[in-house]
């Protein structure tokens, strides 16, 4: 039987000890804040005993999804337990990392429509991304749907889920020093609804000094405005749930309001979700401005992929009976597919990064054509092998149908290089690498 090596971290609240394999360390499971339910987040403690950090981070609460795990191929939380208390992060660093090197910072923020999700699920194993760009990158998780992302009633404060996120970040600034990472050199980068925490992040007052660059992947910013009156629909639907009810009550609770959110229309594909006008973001009608305001403090990556919605269209009926059209069948879904992708993900981007350059010197914007062309395409989520490349993980996935693990990890390590050398230094060249990736950058 191996016994994997342990590393010695003294950090400001206490030791933490990690493990050494696969020629990273990962320092797992560390608490970062702790939340009663339906309350603010808190600092802990410092440690008083050595932390052994080898356990994964508890996912939080969650309906499973099997729309997800058809796709992925995968179940997004084998080998995680479920818990409340949620507030945890997981650390991956480059073996034989000093205290001294002061390497760049990336922070995963996991995507799942605000619902779903776990910083440490295997399809979110960073290793290779930290072995080959020579960084640290931290999982971090928050909480989701009833918990983390409808409040504003009856004393539930909202957006508890983005309050998480800053304080996992405000975490790892103050603590990733010791770790050989750089408090000065932050990236955030997520994917979905991760991508659309990190761009209401930037409009907040509360976290502009906790980091330098944001790399924004397939947010759905399309279908971000006018959500008031689904969200007092589901406020209503909430009402009755106790404060202390179990927690099966209310995620049997959160899987209702799921369903009956798609009276709504596209918006109700993610009914869970930020919530303007609350802390610890302005007004709807301001948040342009905001995100004017702020820019200046960031460097910017943001896109999309060819066929986001791609990924959904099997899952409804509709077009699968329009599909099956003689003739035009195919052309019509093609069409949908480009029309859904451009309102909710491709012309938003556009519009937010094109604000963004006004007052920021370094915006880009990518589009990603990677995929399997006899399946999804280049579709949501396409990206997460690339950057979170393991054979054993993604071999029985359908949104790979057809590619090789050879294929996927070359063009995989040409992503994580653009993505590490942006965690870098905030900069890119304009790139076109064909079938793969086309970044330009977004001028005043």
């Amino acid at each position: 039987m191996d016994i994997m090596e342990e590393v010695v971290f003294k950090t400001l609240v206490g030791t933490i000890i990690g493990t050494k394999e696969n020629a990273v360390v990962r320092i797992l499971g560390i608490p970062y804040a702790k939340a009663e339910r339906y309350q603010y987040p808190k600092p802990i403690p410092a440690f008083t005993e050595p932390f052994f950090a080898k356990k994964y981070a508890p996912a939080p609460p969650q309906n499973a999804s099997p729309v997800l795990e058809k796709v992925l191929g995968v179940d997004i939380l084998k080998s995680l337990t479920m818990d409340e208390n949620c507030q945890n992060l997981s650390i991956t660093i480059p073996e034989n990392t000093t205290i001294n090197a002061r390497l760049p910072v990336m922070v995963w923020i996991y995507g799942g429509s605000y619902s779903s999700g776990a910083g440490d699920a295997e399809v979110y194993n960073p290793t290779l991304l930290a072995r080959e760009q020579n960084l640290i990158v931290v999982n971090i998780n928050y909480r989701l749907g009833i918990l983390g992302f409808l409040g504003g009633f009856d004393g539930r404060p909202a957006n508890l889920g983005l309050m998480d996120i800053i304080a996992a970040i405000r975490w790892i600034k103050n603590n990733i020093a010791a770790f050989g990472g750089n408090p000065n050199n932050i990236t955030l980068f997520g994917q979905s609804a991760g991508g659309d925490a990190i761009a209401h992040l930037i409009m907040t007052e509360d976290a502009k000094d906790l980091f330098q660059n944001v790399i924004i992947q397939s947010a759905p910013l399309g279908i971000r405005k006018k959500r008031k009156k689904m969200t007092q629909t589901m406020i209503e639907m909430t009402k009755a749930l106790q404060p202390n009810a179990p927690l099966e009550v209310i995620l049997k609770k959160q899987e209702e309001i799921n369903l009956a959110m798609r009276k709504f229309g596209l918006k109700g594909g993610m009914p869970f979700g930020v919530q303007y006008g609350f802390a610890t973001l302005p007004q709807e009608e301001n948040t342009i401005t905001a995100w004017q305001g702020n820019a200046k403090h960031f460097n910017i990556l943001i896109g999309f992929t060819d066929e986001e919605t791609s990924l959904f269209m099997p899952f409804v009926p509709i077009v699968q009976k329009l599909k099956k059209l003689p003739v035009f069948g195919k052309s019509i879904a093609k069409m949908i597919i480009r029309k859904t992708t451009d309102i909710i993900y491709r012309k938003p981007a556009i519009a937010l990064a094109k604000d963004m350059a006004i007052h920021s010197a370094n915006v880009y914007l990518y589009n990603i054509s990677w995929g399997a062309k006899n399946g999804f395409g280049a579709t949501h989520t396409i990206d997460i092998p690339l950057l979170f490349g393991d054979e054993t993980v993604w071999k029985s996935a359908q949104l790979l149908d057809g590619i090789s693990w050879s294929k996927q990890y070359e063009d995989g390590k040409k992503l994580r290089n653009i993505w590490g050398q942006f965690a870098r230094n905030g900069q890119l060249g304009e790139k076109d690498i064909p079938n793969l990736i086309s970044i330009k950058k977004i001028e005043k």
